[in-house]
């Protein structure tokens, strides 16, 4: 991706964390792991640290490798493992693109049409994103850092208008079932975070240092995931633990003076997200099929991408991605090792291995 327009390290990170607070935003206790409401505090500070730890490759790879993607450090060791590593990391990111979109229509389909087909609206927001993708990584960057200004402030609105509903009584006792709950939570919740994968592919196209924007990113997304978790529980109690969509539940009490519904700009602010989130991933597989093959069918392949996941999802109803959302923890575990954490470690640690030699040779 060398020589290809960019953007500022700190507008990376905000688009990851914008990425990152959509699974959070979009949490639903229906089919997840069951634990007491109070053990999801400490389990997002144990999530931190996982994310931390397994972003250790990434660190690696950018110390070692500056201004390269992961598919540029595989073709230090192989054009061919460049080529399959593009072509695993372009059916990741095609699967993460079935997950976004297949929560996003079930939102829809639930709360915001929820007697009318949303097929239309999903057939819209993927040819959106469609352009979007095609304008680059630049206008992403920007409209990301916009909307992650504008995610915040929808929401720190909703948390002071329903301030006076909250009620610490509601919360249950903090490990009362000991810590492996919230242990398992955590692990939950590191393995959604897809978004390190993004970033292996995305780092050369950010200039600036890593390190702050990174630490940030990973203090803000806990700082947001803490309140947003407290206010569903403390406002809802056990009662969120029914619902598919606690947020939004949270939302629709909030109220101020003789303004009702301010679970519309909770709405507003998930959907600019999810389609900022499928704009990201559309535009990474293009870059990859155009390292793999060729690059003046850049529009093709983001089309292509974008047409073969409205098919999945319209036609076959989201067979994919239910998947994603059926599967248990320990399935989403290991899809997650194997992209996120195993293959760049494979990849990074061939690389270094084959400079080592070429090193020793030459001395």
């Amino acid at each position: 991706m060398k020589g290809s327009a960019k953007i500022s390290v700190w507008q990376l990170f905000c688009v990851l964390l914008l990425s990152r607070l959509l699974s959070t935003l979009t949490f639903s206790p229906v089919g997840a792991e069951k634990i007491n409401t109070s053990d999801y505090f400490p389990s997002v500070l144990f999530a931190a640290i996982l994310i931390f730890l397994f972003s250790i490759p990434l660190f690696i790879q950018k110390h070692f490798f500056p201004g390269k993607d992961i598919t540029d450090v595989a073709y230090t060791v192989s054009p061919l493992l460049s080529k399959a590593s593009s072509i695993s990391y372009v059916l990741c990111f095609l699967f993460f693109t079935l997950v976004s979109l297949a929560r996003l229509e079930m939102f829809v389909g639930t709360i915001v049409f929820p007697n009318n087909d949303s097929a239309l609206f999903i057939i819209l927001c993927v040819a959106a994103a469609c352009y979007a993708a095609t304008l680059g990584i630049e206008a992403i960057g920007r409209v990301g850092t916009i909307s992650l200004v504008l995610f915040v402030g929808a929401f720190l609105f909703i948390m002071i208008t329903m301030a006076d509903k909250v009620d610490p009584v509601n919360l249950s006792p903090v490990f009362y079932e000991g810590v492996k709950p919230s242990l398992t939570a955590a692990l939950d919740a590191a393995t959604r975070t897809g978004e390190l994968a993004f970033a292996a592919v995305l780092l050369p196209r950010a200039d600036g240092k890593m390190g702050k924007a990174y630490a940030a990113g990973l203090f803000a997304f806990t700082v947001c995931a803490e309140l947003i978790l407290f206010f569903v529980f403390a406002g809802l109690g056990d009662f969120a633990l029914s619902q598919m969509f606690p947020v939004h539940a949270v939302a629709m009490l909030a109220e101020f003076s003789v303004f009702l519904r301010f679970d519309v700009l909770l709405t507003g602010a998930w959907i600019l997200t999810a389609f900022i989130k499928i704009s990201l991933l559309l535009y990474m597989q293009s870059e990859l099929l155009q390292k793999s093959f060729s690059r003046k069918w850049n529009k093709l392949y983001v089309l292509c991408a974008g047409l073969l996941v409205l098919i999945i999802q319209v036609f076959f109803a989201g067979t994919v991605s239910d998947y994603y959302f059926a599967a248990g923890l320990s399935a989403r575990v290991i899809l997650y090792i194997v992209f996120v954490v195993a293959v760049p470690s494979v990849i990074l640690v061939a690389a270094l291995m084959k400079r080592r030699g070429k090193r020793a040779k030459n001395s």
